[in-house]
């Protein structure tokens, strides 16, 4: 009669080798280094493909906005046809300007209106058979000039704020030995120094000394010394 063994444990542990070199089944599991538990980080690969479509799709946002500013900019009004070589721009005709004021216009300055009716040369001026008169170094520009008060108080004609110019910018003063014989004995129609009231009118000739053969073009009057002047053409 066979005897009976008293049951032993079962499952993975039931038999042991005798000479005690028992190791535990192979698991899955991974002993850590000591300190918290570290999460497994993701692959490397996926973040980088991750990092390339993201690119991709910004890069091609980009490339639809060039596009679209392209052919936006291909509608405007300007440019050149290619196919007919000609340009498309449509630019508004320019205004004429102004002509400038010349002989006979009124122009204003400050309190005065100036109106040059015409413009004469001469050697001299003045009685110069009795050595009263004036001779020019070159030859005398002589401006016929016709000052009207257009203010409201009493204003100063003063010949040394008018001016003349010739071709080449160079600036010319008046003579006022000249424009004091010119407004002849008894001092009428002096332009030199002469107080004109609110209405009334002044009709006199200023002098300019410029080189023999020298041509005045234009002409700066000005109401004082101080005032801003405005330009007539002398032809």
């Amino acid at each position: 009669m066979h005897s009976q063994q008293p049951p032993g444990p079962r499952g993975p542990y039931a038999q042991q080798p005798p000479d005690g070199s028992w190791q535990p089944p192979h698991s899955s599991y991974q002993s850590q280094p000591d300190g918290p538990y570290q999460q497994p980080q993701p692959p490397q690969k996926k973040r980088h493909l991750g990092l390339k479509i993201t690119l991709g799709v910004v890069g091609g946002v980009i490339l639809l906005i060039i596009v679209a500013a392209a052919l936006g900019g291909g509608n405007s009004g300007t440019g050149t046809n290619t196919a007919t070589g000609t340009s498309n721009s449509q630019a508004a005709p320019a205004q004429a300007a102004a002509p400038a004021p010349g002989i006979d216009s009124k122009v204003r300055d400050g309190k005065f209106e100036f109106v040059i009716t015409k413009v004469t040369h001469a050697k001299s001026v003045g009685d110069t058979s009795l050595g009263l008169g004036d001779t020019a170094q070159g030859r005398y520009v002589i401006l016929h000039i016709r000052v009207t008060n257009i203010g409201t108080e009493a204003q100063t004609l003063d010949d040394s704020a008018q001016y003349v110019y010739d071709a080449a910018g160079r600036k010319f003063s008046a003579s006022t030995s000249a424009d004091i014989d010119l407004g002849g004995v008894n001092g009428q129609s002096s332009t030199w120094f002469d107080d004109i009231n609110p209405g009334n009118s002044v009709h006199g000739r200023i002098a300019f000394d410029l080189p023999a053969g020298d041509k005045a073009v234009k002409a700066e009057l000005h109401d004082s010394a101080f005032s801003d002047g405005v330009t007539v053409k002398l032809g």
